[in-house]
């Protein structure tokens, strides 16, 4: 399976080192892995490679949150049974309100 294209690879390393490798003093072959580098990274930011990446992310956090534990309310959470003076003590009224504080 060919996934570069040699000879445009080849194309833009003889461009880039025609234009601008021998002024900067570097060899072809410094500049013929530059291009590589750069086909890599191109490949890498490709419209397919970014979904791909983003499709498997979405599908493990979507994996990750169904296994995660249901968060279940405390039987006695609605208890109505416990006194108000649990709650509320004498310096907690002001004028008929309650507050209980944070």
């Amino acid at each position: 399976m060919k996934r570069f294209d040699l000879s445009e690879i080849m194309r833009n390393a003889h461009r880039t080192y025609k234009y601008s490798g021998k002024k900067q003093g570097k060899t072809f072959g410094e500049v013929l892995k530059a291009t590589w580098r750069l086909a890599k990274l191109q490949e890498n930011f490709s419209q397919e490679a970014m979904k791909a990446r983003t499709d498997k992310f979405l599908s493990e956090r979507n994996e990750v949150m169904s296994k995660a534990a249901k968060s279940t309310r405390h039987e006695g959470y609605n208890n109505l049974s416990i006194p108000a003076s649990a709650y509320y003590n004498s310096s907690s009224t002001h004028y008929g309100a309650h507050y209980v504080g944070d």
